[in-house]
């Protein structure tokens, strides 16, 4: 395992622009448009999201690559589900409107977001009443994908551990310095990102679990 922190962050600075370009890779064939987009858009925020961590490379930021990396994980994961099906895919790509519904639902039930007509009178109660904003689907969690995906022991063991992080259940580590376990975990993950997503979008192919565990170093084999 590399410990040189410049070395790592160098590494992740220059795949990041790899990853990001890879989301501009020509599809195989035009069968799964919906995957594809997710695929896409995972691979475009893996890369920022590698960009960054690498910035916080060096200084007190352990406990925001801790975070940063988190989100690489679930972006893994989330990937690797999304190739199961297009319906997974659709129902990725629709969540970032779900939310912003669920949002605005619970703002408008205690009074903070208000519907106004033209003539500014409230109309708040009539469009909750209406269903104006319904939630369409209810969101799919993401250790049910990781189980369906059949990365429930990477949930388990990685997303789990960093989640302690996110949540703000481990607040000393943003006094330390950004560790090299932490960085080679970005490293391992965005590997794996990588992966998903160009063999996807030009060979319609899926690892299977000891590829996986190979790519992440997790055992003694190696991916050509």
């Amino acid at each position: 395992m590399e410990t040189d922190l410049n070395s790592i962050a160098s590494d992740l600075m220059q795949r990041s622009g790899a990853m990001a370009a890879a989301a501009s890779l020509k599809a195989n064939d035009s069968l799964f448009p919906d995957v594809d987009s997710f695929v896409r858009q995972a691979l475009t925020g893996g890369g920022e999201l590698m960009s960054s961590c690498a910035c916080l490379a060096t200084g007190s930021n352990d406990l925001a690559v801790n975070i940063l990396g988190r989100s690489i994980i679930e972006l893994s994961i989330k990937t690797h589900w999304a190739t199961l099906s297009s319906e997974n895919a659709r129902h990725l790509l629709a969540l970032s409107s779900e939310q912003i519904k669920a949002i605005f639902m619970a703002n408008a039930r205690t009074g903070i977001a208000k519907i106004v007509d033209r003539e500014g009178n409230d109309c708040t109660a009539e469009f909750l009443t209406n269903g104006g904003a319904a939630r369409g689907q209810k969101q799919v969690s993401v250790e049910a994908m990781a189980r369906q995906a059949g990365l429930l022991d990477l949930y388990n063991v990685f997303y789990r551990f960093q989640s302690m992080h996110a949540h703000g259940n481990d607040v000393a580590g943003s006094r330390l310095q950004a560790s090299s376990l932490a960085l080679n975990c970005v490293g391992a993950f965005s590997v794996l990102l990588g992966h998903l997503g160009v063999r996807w979008l030009l060979h319609r192919d899926r690892p299977d679990n000891e590829e996986i565990r190979a790519l992440l170093g997790l055992n003694d084999s190696a991916v050509p």
